[in-house]
């Protein structure tokens, strides 16, 4: 019987949205790919996740890859980007409704540093028993430890853990541990009801 409810952050409780915020400092669609490609697609990205790189040496290294006229683009979106997290108001109004059944509520989130005070400003917490952010831990999915974590920070039992996230393989490494999930599409909530 599921008892716990395992919610990922981006493209589920957050819908990520980065055109919002490249567009305000270009509007050349070259360049608009270029920054996407070079902060948000990439391993620095990836390592400010996991906790494992500071955010000046994140944008140093992808500034190096930038032409010097998008340097200071570079620094402007680094500064900004939690203003293209859309908050999916009704994942929010799904979790309200499954707290008020009973269930406990999670997050298990690959995200930097920045989330935690971006949860708070925004009056997140309050939907949630716990929180694991991989930057926090230097853990990150899918690899098995954050899932292992979690069970055991909150003692979850897994087979009575269900876990939402928007990446297949982030299931499928849950589903090893016992854990049942679903993978999200924000475009389709109904499927998850």
């Amino acid at each position: 019987m599921i008892k716990n409810f395992i919610f990922d952050l981006g493209n589920v409780v957050l819908k990520l949205k980065w055109d919002i915020v490249i567009n305000k400092f270009t509007s050349n669609d070259a360049e608009r790919k270029l920054l996407h490609e070079t902060i948000f697609g990439s391993v620095e990205w990836e390592k400010l996740d996991e906790g494992i790189i500071t955010v000046n040496e994140a944008i140093s290294i992808m500034q190096s890859k930038l032409p010097d006229h998008l340097h200071h683009v570079c620094n402007k979106i680094m500064d900004t980007w939690t203003e293209g997290l859309v908050i999916n108001n009704e994942m929010l109004d799904f979790i309200e409704k499954i707290r008020k059944s009973g269930y406990k509520t999670y997050i298990l989130s690959n995200a930097p540093l920045t989330i935690p005070p971006f949860l708070t400003k925004n009056n997140l917490d309050k939907y949630f028993d716990g929180k694991v952010i991989s930057a926090e831990i230097k853990l990150v999915k899918p690899h098995k430890e954050i899932y292992e974590y979690i069970l055991k920070e909150f003692s979850l039992n897994s087979s009575e853990s269900f876990f939402i996230d928007d990446r297949k393989e982030n299931i499928e490494a849950a589903q090893k541990l016992n854990i049942n999930g679903y993978i999200f599409d924000y475009n389709n909530f109904n499927g998850l009801l």
